[in-house]
């Protein structure tokens, strides 16, 4: 199908955007999804496991989408672009457009205002959303902690499902979290190993520490000291002892600097207050600024990208997408490692992906505008011509 000389540029516009939009959907959907898939893994062994339910697994997975569509917010742009423009540039819609007298500037002036419409969701979801979904996933993983430590002890069995504890308890009332007739071995510290006999207990909420407490009344515990070939025995009255969540629970979590951005902010005046810049704290902060920036570089990039021609079809578009993510990605990992070791300034070191874009994205725009540059090569053409004469080597030698 062509496109007709006639069109209004509004119907241009909509023309173009609906040719980018519906790659664009498709690739956020398979993106966010490869890597839900990735992390359902992990919460179905908390489900299988460890007794949580179907409902905390589908609340956690909702808390951290978030995170997953930050991520795939400027991939699903860059896809959605260069899939679009690489569609109408082989059927020469693109050719035919620019010979009517359409400059390139104009054509990608829909590109631009999706990718800063994009861009817009990519702030909400690193400056609020992320942070909401980070912090409402701890919430959900104390829950968790606390519904597992109450529920997953029976009557009259050896509970071992707590790592480094197997606790017995010969009467429970679980509505007030009440435990009687308690033995208890704790095994968490392999020098010091412990045996405990109670009257009673009681599991008390430890917000602070994301954390159980179980509260042992009347009771003795026999302790090991194995560096030392001794042991002791001591009574008590009350006895704490902290329950923790299992390791496959605290992997889903973040890294924990990653608050909200008002309490960042806060934690880093306080920081340089008191002359001890926290540096992972900016990093992470101006990470949320810089970020979202590339689904404008990623789509003008893309634009140009799509006007060349490839040998391999839509799959060799698929693999330019990935080359372009792989390397902002490594450049963002190389910045944000020299701002929190504080070798280079943090605005500085997180924006060197958004630095080094921009200026490929200036050069490659303006040559592709001004018909500067070579439409009749690929941008993955030098793979194909190493192929190539690989091959014809080959039967040259075959013959």
């Amino acid at each position: 199908m062509s496109l007709a000389f006639s069109l209004k540029p509004k119907t241009l516009d909509l023309y173009i955007l609906r040719e980018v939009a519906l790659p664009c959907l498709g690739g956020l959907l398979l993106l966010t999804l490869t890597l839900v898939v990735g992390r359902a893994l992990k919460l179905i062994d908390l489900m299988v496991n460890h007794g949580v339910s179907p409902g905390e697994i589908a609340a956690m997975l909702g808390y951290i989408m978030p995170a997953f569509l930050e991520l795939t917010f400027p991939m699903a742009v860059l896809i959605g672009v260069l899939m679009g423009f690489g569609r109408m540039a082989n059927d020469q819609e693109i050719t035919a457009a620019r010979s009517s007298g359409i400059s390139l500037y104009r054509l990608s002036a829909p590109v631009l205002a999706l990718s800063l419409v994009a861009y817009g969701i990519a702030c909400w979801l690193a400056l609020v959303a992320r942070p909401w979904g980070n912090s409402k996933l701890q919430e959900q993983l104390y829950q968790v902690t606390r519904a597992q430590a109450v529920a997953g002890i029976k009557e009259k069995v050896f509970n071992n499902n707590l790592p480094g504890l197997v606790i017995y308890a010969e009467r429970i009332e679980p509505h007030r979290s009440q435990l009687y007739g308690i033995l208890l071995s704790d095994d968490r510290n392999p020098h010091q190993p412990a045996m405990i006999i109670a009257r009673s207990g009681v599991l008390i909420p430890d917000r602070e520490h994301n954390a159980v407490v179980l509260r042992l009344f009347d009771g003795s515990l026999f302790g090991i000291e194995t560096e030392q070939n001794s042991a002791r025995v001591t009574t008590f009255r009350t006895y704490d002892l902290s329950i923790r969540p299992p390791e496959s629970a605290a992997s889903l979590r973040r890294d924990p600097d990653e608050l909200s951005t008002p309490e960042l902010r806060r934690l880093i005046a306080q920081s340089r207050r008191e002359h001890k810049p926290n540096f992972a704290a900016e990093a992470e902060l101006w990470h949320r600024y810089t970020v979202p920036v590339a689904t404008i570089l990623f789509a003008l990039l893309a634009t140009t990208l799509g006007l060349k021609p490839v040998r391999g079809g839509q799959s060799e578009r698929i693999g330019v997408c990935l080359v372009i993510f792989f390397a902002y990605y490594i450049l963002m990992r190389w910045g944000q490692g020299l701002a929190t070791a504080g070798k280079l300034n943090v605005i500085v070191a997180m924006s060197l992906p958004d630095f080094a874009f921009a200026a490929l994205t200036c050069w490659m725009f303006y040559r592709a505008a001004n018909d500067l540059t070579n439409f009749g090569r690929g941008p993955l053409d030098f793979f194909w011509d190493f192929i190539e004469r690989f091959d014809l080597r080959r039967k040259e030698a075959a013959t």
